[in-house]
């Protein structure tokens, strides 16, 4: 014991096991080798080993104690009550083991439970920080802010550098509407704990809610900065705070003609920032002027060097960061036919020398996407990468897209498609797999949760009923991801503890995407198929819970295909859909109504062509389109948004008959907070916020309520 005392651990353990072997069977010798066998994460031999011990000493309350406390670490809750009541049992005025006990009952939902047990541990032992932090959370569950409140504020008072209290404070802060304080309690957890990733989830679920202001300029540079360098958020989340950090200074650089000038201070500090030029590759910035003026430089670059002049130096990593932007947006931008001269005209040269494709090789990527030349490899393998953009540009032009189409040779079909429209959709899908992206909201696995408790946070309704699929911790329920795309809705679905993700979609493209981006997540629970969403039966099996976002309404008949996933989902399952609404696509349908009109087809020509037509203002009634942001300032998603082969928009009316002819529950719109609230002081009758009738006077009061699209769960009775 002495040994283990003294942190030799190594030597404690042989003493301890060469006491057992010689038969020493005493309990303190099982339980602390138990306690060393926890500690190097060998979960089953320290429970046998605890188990011997309460063999030897059935007494024993801390042996009972350490035992509850490992099966809570596993999420086995049921075993862990048992143990620490029984230890309370033997040893009634344990202030530790009632905080044990006041988190097993959290963890099972008996939030009234966990409240009492807390309280009683902190009656025992008043000046314990953790408890006190632990009393925050369950008010804060419970719905009562304040208490959360005094609670982590006592909790940080008894010990103020606890990054995991600074973390809950933000998110009480969040949840009082206090946005600033929030930020600055998040990010002060994380100048504690760099990686803490309740405190990285916490900033990203209220970043896209921040304005700029002089008293949080400073905090949200800092979270800007982070969250640039995080792998685990959908980059486009920042966009709003981009647009207030660089775009006054992108209209003051515009001012100056030629862009590129010793006198240009503001195009100098531009691109001089490393948070601008790593922006650039993460997001796409959805604002005009902002996009006049990367047309504009990359423009003026090309034609230095088509024309043997210098370019600065410092301009090379901004150029490459603004190649990775073009392919991110698929070569939106428009281009004049003295520009594609000229990018021909460096793809012969560049063809001269290493040294010619080094200085050529980032300007005809903000023209060409990499991998669709025919480029020398061995000079594509020399190109210098010196820097965190030249090594972005080839990972995102070259690296990656090859990866794909290795995957693509690796996706097995299913059955032929049959049904015409889902032929056409494939046809686009194919040729541009939607929406690109670099990263999304991957969840960490310490905070996945039970896929009932995620349905109560994205839903309205109180006391729904759930399976024991959904809601037991040691379950593995089973997901559908119907027309997965890109993979965005894949690794969202990480947030699901134990989940097995089925992922099907008709596009190779895009599965192959999707599979790249899951690989790189490390997901290993995703399995994925190419099949038709209407031949969902020869799957072959039920699910627990379906999520088919954005795809039904571009059937042929969307009612078939919710009949074939109802079909397939359990009774008692959950259905997560995003169908359009016809109010929020108003300017959508006017803009189609355009395209027919002058008989555009759905071409790369004919959209470019179109999207500058409404950039220019030709078309009066179609002035709020570049107001959808991303969708449309990528080609893609700008295809998607007007130009799709089929299209059925929605009112709250025919949703609810369409849930009503499939049997299903509606379940309360996935909404901002902010938008509940207001509805709510509107209908305050409508206590879950699922009456339809209600939702479609309000829509029709505030047609900006959706962003184009329903996202709503439903349930299946049995």
């Amino acid at each position: 014991m002495r040994l283990h005392i003294q942190g030799d651990i190594k030597n404690a353990e042989n003493l301890y096991r060469q006491a057992i072997d010689i038969g020493f069977l005493n309990e303190t010798t099982f339980s602390n080798l138990g306690v060393i066998y926890k500690n190097s994460e060998r979960p089953e031999e320290a429970i046998a080993l605890y188990k011997k011990a309460i063999e030897i000493n059935p007494n024993d309350p801390n042996v009972h104690a350490n035992l509850g406390n490992l099966y809570r670490e596993h999420g086995k809750l049921d075993e862990a009550l048992a143990f620490t009541l029984k230890s309370l049992e033997l040893k009634p005025n344990n202030p530790d083991a009632y905080y044990n006990l006041g988190g097993i009952y959290k963890d099972l939902g008996n939030l009234d439970q966990a409240l009492a047990s807390t309280l009683k541990s902190l009656e025992l032992k008043p000046d314990n920080p953790t408890a006190h932090m632990n009393l925050g959370g369950i008010y804060k569950e419970l719905g009562n802010l304040d208490q959360a409140l005094a609670s982590t504020l006592k909790s940080l008072e008894l010990k103020p550098d606890n990054p995991d209290s600074h973390s809950n404070l933000g998110g009480i802060h969040k949840d009082l509407g206090n946005l600033d304080q929030a930020l600055a309690s998040t990010l002060k957890s994380l100048e504690l704990k760099a990686d803490n990733p309740t405190a990285l989830n916490n900033i990203k679920a209220f970043i896209d809610q921040l304005t700029t202001s002089p008293a949080n300029a400073h905090y949200l540079t800092k979270a800007y900065e982070v969250l640039i360098n995080s792998d685990n958020i959908t980059h486009q989340k920042l966009s709003t705070l981009f647009n207030q950090a660089f775009l006054p200074t992108i209209q003051e650089a515009t001012k100056s003609d030629p862009l590129i000038s010793a006198d240009n201070n503001a195009l100098n500090n531009l691109v001089a920032d490393w948070r601008l030029r790593k922006s650039l590759t993460l997001l796409i910035p959805p604002h005009q002027d902002i996009e006049n003026f990367l047309i504009d430089l990359r423009k003026e670059i090309l034609i230095l060097a088509a024309n043997h002049k210098s370019i600065p130096k410092y301009l090379k990593p901004f150029t490459e960061a603004l190649a990775t932007q073009c392919f991110l947006n698929e070569y939106v931008y428009a281009q004049s036919p003295e520009e594609e001269e000229l990018v021909n005209w460096l793809i012969k040269n560049s063809r001269v020398s290493q040294d010619l494709f080094n200085q050529y090789l980032a300007i005809i990527a903000c023209y060409k996407p990499i991998h669709q030349l025919n480029l020398s490899s061995e000079w594509l393998k020399n190109y210098p990468r010196p820097c965190y953009e030249s090594r972005a540009l080839l990972q995102t032009q070259l690296e990656e897209p090859k990866k794909e189409e290795r995957i693509k040779v690796s996706i097995q079909s299913g059955l032929e498609i049959a049904d015409a429209i889902s032929l056409k959709v494939q046809a686009i899908y194919e040729a541009n797999p939607y929406p690109r992206y670099r990263h999304a909201d991957h969840t960490h696995k310490s905070l996945t949760k039970k896929i009932s408790e995620i349905i109560k946070l994205e839903s309205t309704t109180d006391y729904l009923p759930f399976s024991e699929a959904l809601s037991t911790n040691h379950a593995q329920p089973k997901v559908l991801i119907a027309g997965c795309g890109t993979g965005n809705q894949v690794i969202a679905a990480s947030r699901y503890k134990n989940a097995q993700i089925t992922s099907i979609d008709l596009s190779r493209s895009s599965l192959a995407y999707a599979i790249r981006k899951t690989q790189e997540y490390k997901m290993n629970n995703v399995s994925f198929k190419k099949m038709d969403l209407l031949d969902v039966i020869d799957l072959s099996e039920k699910f627990d819970t379906i999520e088919c976002s954005g795809v039904l309404h571009h059937m042929e008949n969307p009612a078939k295909g919710l009949t074939a996933l109802n079909n397939q989902l359990k009774p008692n399952g959950y259905i997560k859909l995003g169908l359009y609404s016809e109010i929020a696509r108003h300017d959508i349908t006017k803009a189609r109504n355009r395209i027919k009109q002058l008989g555009l087809k759905s071409t790369v020509n004919c959209i470019k062509e179109f999207r500058q037509q409404v950039l220019q203002g030709e078309f009066k009634e179609l002035t709020n389109l570049p107001n959808f942001g991303r969708d449309f300032y990528s080609l893609s998603e700008f295809r998607d948004l007007c130009f799709h082969v089929q299209e059925h928009l929605f009112t709250t009316e025919s949703l609810q008959a369409l849930l009503d002819n499939h049997g299903l529950i509606f379940c309360g719109f996935i909404l901002p907070e902010s938008i509940l609230k207001v509805y709510k002081e509107q209908f305050p009758d409508d206590s879950d916020m699922t009456n339809l009738n209600n939702w479609g006077r309000f829509e029709e009061q505030q047609p900006t309520t959706f962003s184009g699209m329903y996202q709503f769960w439903a349930y299946k009775p049995s």
